[in-house]
């Protein structure tokens, strides 16, 4: 039997279909991408532009200076990005030589190549890794002519619902609840709303009477809060008897996951579902969250937990634990393909930022979407669309 794909030359044990596919990494280059801009993106709609906040873009460091990661062997080239300066400064210095001759369709040997240096954890380590993994799946798809779905095992959906993030939306201006009706007619599964510190001060009867109107405005749809771990513990523990009469579908890191602070909110039964991941980076506490029983609903982003391979595995864990997941939007391409190998009982939808998953789609050529709602899975070679690289030569290469 012949092989006719880098992956199927693998499992068969045929090595020279293996290196004639063109999968070995004979270099690994750095290129840089151009900043996000500042301001909010254009085009928004006037109900989300008029309660939108501007984004932090160029001042943070990451957003300021972007970087690609590209994979090169034979059979064609491998993108990631963006990464920031410290990841492709880590990947540079801990695995790119340890790359060289690494078979980019042998995704299991890949955590046993050799690297340097002594760290194995921590965010800006895991955020290399998954660079590093996700780079690796783009070359294997492009090698192939098969889509990153199909290597993870074949397409369950088309296309994926999403739904909306309004973490850029002030909660608080009074054209919020049109932002909210907004959002719930325009088909997305559900919307996500921002806990700001300004409305955490505020104290439970201001929170009650802010999130009471877009839970109104939003309709039969899921409704969310995001704490985005601003809250002290005696807070938290004052909003959860809010939360659950306003019936959120589930709250997000009022504190850190699986401090002492989450301990004390999972032992008061409101009835108010508790989500978390997209912070558990390593694979212990990872695994600590989801078999612990710290989490009702887990969020995990395969460009920063391990890439896809580790996230496939832990929404298969979730799924026997009966907890649904909702793979973060930061690094939508990797979330869109994790989706669309899985049921929507295991995947009942991914985040889409609303103000900020634009100005992150500004780095490839075609951006991603979410007309109506849904995104539709990709079905083309590679993992993302082709990315806008800044001049004609890489920042550096480590090979050939």
């Amino acid at each position: 039997m012949t092989a006719t794909t880098p992956l199927e030359a693998a499992r068969c044990g045929d090595a020279r279909s293996v290196r004639e596919s063109g999968t070995v990494i004979r270099e690994v280059q750095a290129w840089r991408l151009p900043p996000q801009g500042a301001g909010l993106p254009d085009g928004l709609p006037k109900e989300i532009a008029a309660v939108a906040v501007e984004p932090a873009g160029p001042q943070w460091a990451e957003h300021r200076e972007r970087f690609a990661l590209c994979l090169v062997a034979d059979g064609g080239l491998g993108w990631h990005g963006p990464v920031s300066e410290v990841v492709l400064q880590v990947i540079r210095d801990d695995h790119a030589a340890g790359l060289i001759g690494h078979d980019a369709a042998e995704h299991r040997r890949l955590p046993y190549r050799r690297t340097t240096g002594r760290h194995r954890q921590g965010p800006h380590v895991r955020q290399a890794a998954s660079a590093i993994e996700l780079a690796c799946w783009d070359l294997a798809s492009a090698a192939s002519g098969r889509s990153v779905v199909d290597l993870l095992g074949g397409r369950v959906r088309s296309r994926v619902p999403a739904y909306a993030s309004a973490l850029g939306l002030d909660p608080t201006h009074p054209a919020a609840a049109d932002a909210a009706a907004w959002i719930a007619e325009a088909g997305f599964w559900g919307q996500k709303w921002p806990l700001t510190k300004q409305l955490i001060l505020a104290g439970p009867r201001a929170v009650a009477q802010v999130l009471g109107r877009l839970r109104e405005a939003a309709g039969e749809g899921p409704f969310m809060v995001d704490g985005l771990r601003r809250c002290h513990l005696d807070d938290a523990l004052r909003l959860l008897p809010v939360l659950a009469d306003v019936g959120v579908h589930w709250a997000e890191e009022l504190v850190p996951a699986g401090s002492w602070g989450w301990q004390r909110l999972r032992s008061v039964h409101t009835g108010v579902p508790l989500a978390a991941g997209e912070h558990a980076v390593d694979e212990a506490e990872q695994a600590r969250l989801l078999t612990g029983g710290q989490v009702d609903v887990w969020q995990v982003d395969a460009g920063w937990g391990g890439g896809l391979a580790r996230a496939l595995h832990t929404v298969e864990t979730a799924a026997e634990l009966g907890i649904p997941v909702f793979p973060h939007g930061a690094h939508l391409d990797a979330a869109l393909a994790l989706a669309a190998v899985c049921c929507r009982d295991k995947v009942p939808a991914v985040e889409y930022h609303l103000t900020v998953e634009p100005l992150r789609q500004q780095i490839h050529h075609q951006p991603l979407t979410a007309g109506g709602g849904w995104i539709a899975a990709r079905t083309a070679p590679g993992l993302a669309e082709r990315l806008r690289v800044v001049g004609d030569d890489p920042l550096w290469s480590v090979g050939r």
